[in-house]
């Protein structure tokens, strides 16, 4: 069976606002408290990571943590 670890994406934007709206992005998930994410750079850009380590995670943690991430970029993008 597939096995998720880590792996790192952004929220799209005009090259503008990215790296504002990714850093709001990372800062709102954990304002938030539901989950807690970090970021690091790829390629010299703000990426978020996303990593299950915990071997009793479940597919609802990866569900929910999916629904907090859309959500609160739906926010940050007035959606």
């Amino acid at each position: 069976a597939p096995m998720l670890s880590l792996f790192t994406f952004r929220l799209r934007a005009p090259a503008a606002e990215e790296e504002r709206l990714n850093l709001a992005l990372v800062d709102a998930i954990n304002d938030d408290g539901r989950i807690y994410l970090t970021q690091t750079r790829v390629d010299g850009r703000i990426a978020i990571r996303f990593q299950v380590g915990g071997h009793a995670t479940a597919e609802g943690d990866v569900v929910l943590a999916f629904d907090v991430i859309r959500e609160l970029a739906g926010r940050l993008r007035g959606a």
